[in-house]
C-alpha cells in the first residue's frame, strides 16, 4: 500500500505546489495528496490547524502511519524507497512516535541504529512521519501564540527519531511561510548544513564515551 502524505500549501503559493509535486513525480510508493494550508496571519498556527485538520478530518482510520510535508520538502540523493522503509520498520519496533527525515536543527541525540537517532529538541517538518498511536496527542494539545508546530509536537512525546543520512531537507524560497524571522536568503541551507555538522559532532561524541566505557 502507498504510505499516504499530505502536502499543506497555502493556494497564494503555487510555486511552491509546482515544486513539491515534482518531488513526488512517479514515486510509486506514495499516495501524494495536496492539502490547502489554513490561512492565518501567524504562521505557525496556521500550519498548527493544518495538521490537526489533516489528523482529524483526512486519514483513512486504517492508515497506521502518515507522511506531513511541507511545500518545500526536497528529496536528497539518498533517499530511496527500501531506505524508507526499512528506517520505518525499525522506528516502529522502537514504539516511534515521530519520524523525521530530516531536522534543521536538533539538541541531543542516541543512536539507535545505523541509520536511526533518537533525538531531543528538533525543528523541521518538512517531511515527517506521524504514527496513528500519537495523532490524539497531537489533536487534543494546546496551541499558543509563540509556539512553532516543530517545537510543540516535539514536547508531546520522548518517541522522536530521525533517519541518517536525512532523507529530505528544505528548499531554500528564499521566504518562510509559517517563520517570519526565517524570511532570509540562504538561512534554510545554512540550518540544515550547521544541523549536519552538530549530528556529526555528537556522534563522534558517543563513539568517544562508547569507546572508552566499552
Amino acid at each position: 500500500m502507498p504510505i499516504p502524505v499530505f502536502a499543506i500549501n497555502l493556494m497564494s503559493r503555487p510555486d511552491r505546489k509546482r515544486h513539491i509535486l515534482r518531488q513526488f513525480y512517479q514515486k510509486e510508493e506514495f499516495d501524494l495528496n495536496i492539502v490547502n494550508a489554513f490561512h492565518h496571519f501567524n504562521g505557525a498556527f496556521g500550519l498548527w490547524k493544518s495538521i490537526t485538520h489533516i489528523l482529524q478530518n483526512l486519514v483513512n482510520p486504517e492508515n497506521e502511519y502518515v507522511i506531513i510535508c511541507e511545500d518545500d520538502h526536497q528529496f536528497t540523493k539518498e533517499y530511496n524507497k527500501d531506505y524508507l522503509f526499512k528506517c520505518i520498520g525499525e522506528a516502529k519496533k522502537n514504539e516511534a512516535d515521530i519520524l523525521s527525515g530530516g531536522i534543521s536543527s536538533v539538541t541531543s541525540i542516541i543512536e539507535v541504529s545505523p541509520n536511526l537517532f533518537w533525538m531531543e529538541k528538533f525543528t523541521g517538518l518538512q517531511f515527517t512521519i506521524l504514527f496513528r498511536n500519537f495523532f490524539k496527542s497531537i489533536v487534543e494539545a494546546d496551541f499558543g501564540n509563540n509556539d512553532c508546530a516543530d517545537l510543540r509536537i516535539g514536547e508531546l512525546t520522548q518517541n522522536k527519531f530521525f533517519t541518517q543520512p536525512f532523507i529530505s531537507i528544505q528548499k531554500d524560497f528564499g521566504y518562510s511561510d509559517a517563520t517570519i524571522k526565517n524570511n532570509k536568503p540562504g538561512i534554510v541551507k545554512e540550518f540544515f548544513d550547521n544541523s549536519i555538522k552538530t549530528i556529526s559532532m555528537l556522534k563522534k561524541v558517543n563513539r568517544f564515551y562508547e569507546a572508552n566505557n566499552g
